[in-house]
C-alpha cells in the first residue's frame, strides 16, 4: 500500500469537539479528536453505531447542520481551516475538492434519470459551459475507470437496469466527477456481496494509487479496512480509542476494546474436516422441489420482440431437516432473497413445490395467511421491519393477538418472558423503536417472530446492518434460540463467517439455481466447485495468523 507522498499532510483534524443542540439540550457527539490524512493514503475510521465516525466524515465534508456546533478543534484542508470559510466557499470545495459516497447506492440515484444523466449533471455543475459532447465523452470515461463494462452502452441505462456493485460503480464515478484530492465513502460496500465488495475495493485502491486520491473510509467491517487502509482510527463514544498503522491495529490492538472488536469478527475456518459417519438425519420440517420463478423482462426482448422471461429461481431443490439451519449463499441477483419470499408467503413460484411440515403450500398466489402461523420471517434492516408508531410492547401484543385467532387466548405473560430470554430490558417494553439501537431492534423483531410459534423462520440477512459486536451477539441468540426451541430456520446471507458458524448445511446459489450444496464442513472445507471456491477467496483476509 502506498504512504503519504509528503510530510505535509492533506487534511488534519485537530482537537475537534461537535455537539448537537437538541430539544433536550446540548449532547458531545465527538470530542478531542485528532487525525491527518497524507495524499494517497487511505484512513480508516471503524467503530460501532454511534461512534462519531460518519459525524467526523459530514464534518469534513460539511454537512453535519445548523443543529451541530463546533466547540473546539480545527479542520485544515491543505493548511486552511475550513470553519474559516463561509458556507458559499464550503459549497464549492464539494465535488472539487472534497466529495462523498453513501452508502446506499439506491438512494444516492435518480431512479427516473439516465445514469449518463446523472453523470452529466454532475460534471456540468462542476464545470459550467463544457460542450455537450464533452460531457458526454467525459461521462463515459469515468464509467469506464470505475470498471462498468460497455460504458457507452450504459450511459443511457437507468440505476433499475443495473445491478448493486454497477450502480455502487456509479456513485463512485459522480464522486470523481469533479477530480476531488479527497473522498469520504461511508459504508460503501456493506450492502454488497464478497465478489463484488472485492470489484469495488479494488477499484478505490487502484484510484488512490494511480491518481493519488486521498480516501476516508468509514465503516464497521474489518475485512474493508484490512484490506485497502494504509491506516486506522478507532472510535468509540465519540472519542479515538486508538489509531496507528492498519497492520499494527488489527494485528497487535493496544486496546481493550479494539481487541474486543476483533474478536467479534467472525472467522471463516478452510481446514477439511475429517470425513466421519454422518448420525441418521431427521425427517425434514421443508422440502422444496424444482421451485422456479420468473418476472417480466422490461426492456429484455425475445424472438419477434416479445418481452422475454428472467428467471429468478430455476429449478431449485433442497431441504431442512426439522431442528436444523440452512444457509444460502450468493451474489445479488443469485436469487436467494427470493427463495426466502416465497417460503415466507411474499411471492408466488411459477412451478415446483413447496413442502413445509407435511402440509403442500398452494405456491401460485403470495399474501396465504394460513402460512403466517408457520413460517415467519426476521428481515435485514430491523428499523424498517418495526411500525414506527407502536411501542416494543404493543408489536408483541399485536403478534399475540394474530395468533389467537388460530390458537386461542395467548398468556400475555409470554411477552415478559420473552423479553428476558432476549436479553432485553422490560423497561423497553414501553419504548418506541427510535429510542432503540440496532441490536435491540432485532431482538425485538426475533421477539416477534417467536412469539408467532412457527414451524421455519426465514432470516434473511439479519446482520449485515449492524456492527460486529451487535452481529456476535444476534447470531448467538438465534443459536441458542435454534437449539432450545427446536425450531427450523433458513439463514440467508452474504457472510460466509457468519454462515459457517451457525448453519448446519449451505446451498450456495448462481443466477437462480442451486450451484452447490451440502453440510456446512463440507461446503468450506472440502468441495472443489469453482464458483464456491471464488466466493470464500473473494472475502477480504483480516488476520494473517
Amino acid at each position: 500500500m502506498s504512504a503519504s507522498t509528503t510530510t505535509t499532510p492533506l487534511l488534519e483534524v485537530r482537537d475537534l469537539t461537535l455537539r448537537h443542540n437538541g430539544r433536550g439540550g446540548q449532547t458531545t457527539i465527538v470530542q478531542n479528536v485528532s487525525f491527518t490524512l497524507g495524499r494517497g493514503e487511505v484512513l480508516g475510521i471503524i467503530g460501532e453505531s454511534g461512534a462519531g465516525k460518519s459525524t467526523i466524515g459530514n464534518a469534513v465534508i460539511g454537512l453535519v447542520g445548523k443543529s451541530f456546533e463546533q466547540s473546539f478543534g480545527t479542520i485544515r484542508l491543505d493548511g486552511v481551516a475550513l470553519e474559516t470559510l463561509s458556507d458559499r466557499e464550503r459549497r464549492k470545495l464539494r465535488g472539487k475538492t472534497i466529495a462523498s459516497i453513501f452508502q446506499d447506492h439506491t438512494s444516492s440515484l435518480d431512479p427516473l434519470m439516465t445514469v449518463g444523466n446523472q453523470l452529466g449533471e454532475t460534471i456540468s455543475a462542476i464545470h459550467p459551459g463544457l460542450p455537450r459532447s464533452e460531457i458526454r465523452r467525459r461521462t463515459i470515461e469515468l464509467l469506464g475507470w470505475v470498471g462498468i463494462a460497455d460504458p457507452a452502452g450504459r450511459h443511457d441505462s437507468y440505476p433499475h437496469q443495473l445491478s448493486g456493485g454497477q450502480r455502487q460503480r456509479v456513485v463512485i464515478a459522480i464522486a470523481l466527477a469533479g477530480s476531488p484530492s479527497i473522498i469520504v465513502a461511508d459504508e460503501p460496500t456493506s450492502a454488497l456481496d464478497a465478489t463484488v465488495q472485492k470489484q469495488i475495493l479494488d477499484i478505490l485502491r487502484n484510484l488512490v494509487d494511480t491518481i493519488g486520491l486521498s480516501l476516508i473510509l468509514i465503516t464497521h467491517d474489518m475485512g474493508v479496512v484490512a484490506a485497502i487502509a494504509d491506516k486506522v482510527v478507532v472510535m468509540k463514544d465519540g472519542e479515538i480509542v486508538e489509531q496507528d498503522a492498519t497492520s499494527t491495529v488489527l494485528e497487535n490492538p493496544k486496546e481493550l476494546y479494539t481487541q474486543q472488536l476483533l474478536s467479534a469478527v467472525p472467522r471463516l475456518h478452510l481446514s477439511p474436516s475429517a470425513a466421519h459417519s454422518q448420525p441418521e438425519e431427521p425427517a425434514p420440517i421443508l422440502v422444496v422441489e424444482n421451485l422456479s420463478r420468473s418476472f417480466g423482462g422490461g426492456n429484455i426482448r425475445g424472438l419477434l420482440g416479445k418481452p422475454s422471461a428472467k428467471f429468478a429461481l430455476k429449478n431449485v431443490s433442497l431441504r431442512v431437516p426439522r431442528g436444523s439451519v440452512l444457509g444460502i449463499v450468493g451474489e445479488s441477483g443469485s436469487g436467494k432473497t427470493t427463495i426466502g419470499r416465497i417460503l415466507a408467503g411474499l411471492e408466488k413460484g411459477d412451478s415446483g413445490k413447496v413442502t413445509l411440515d407435511g402440509r403442500a403450500r398452494d405456491i401460485s398466489r403470495s399474501g396465504d395467511e394460513g402460512l403466517l402461523g408457520h413460517v415467519q420471517m426476521i428481515f435485514q434492516d430491523p428499523a424498517l421491519s418495526l411500525n414506527p408508531r407502536m411501542t416494543v410492547a404493543e408489536t408483541l401484543r399485536e403478534c399475540l393477538r394474530f395468533t389467537a385467532r388460530k390458537e386461542g387466548p395467548r398468556n400475555p405473560d409470554e411477552i415478559t418472558r420473552m423479553t428476558d430470554r432476549m436479553g432485553l430490558a422490560r423497561t423497553l417494553l414501553s419504548r418506541y423503536p427510535h429510542q432503540l439501537s440496532g441490536g435491540q431492534k432485532q431482538r425485538v423483531c426475533i421477539a416477534r417472530a417467536l412469539l408467532a410459534r412457527p414451524a421455519l423462520i426465514v432470516a434473511d440477512e439479519p446482520t449485515s446492518a449492524l456492527d460486529v459486536s451487535v452481529q456476535a451477539e444476534i447470531v448467538s441468540l438465534l443459536k441458542q434460540t435454534v437449539t432450545e426451541s427446536g425450531l427450523s430456520m433458513v439463514f440467508i446471507s452474504h457472510d460466509l463467517a457468519i454462515v459457517q458458524g451457525i448453519c448446519d448445511a449451505v446451498g450456495i446459489m448462481k443466477d437462480g439455481r442451486m450451484e452447490d450444496f451440502g453440510p456446512s464442513d463440507f461446503i468450506f472445507g472440502r468441495s472443489e466447485n469453482a464458483y464456491t471456491r471464488r466466493l470464500i477467496d473473494a472475502r477480504p483476509k483480516i488476520f494473517t495468523h
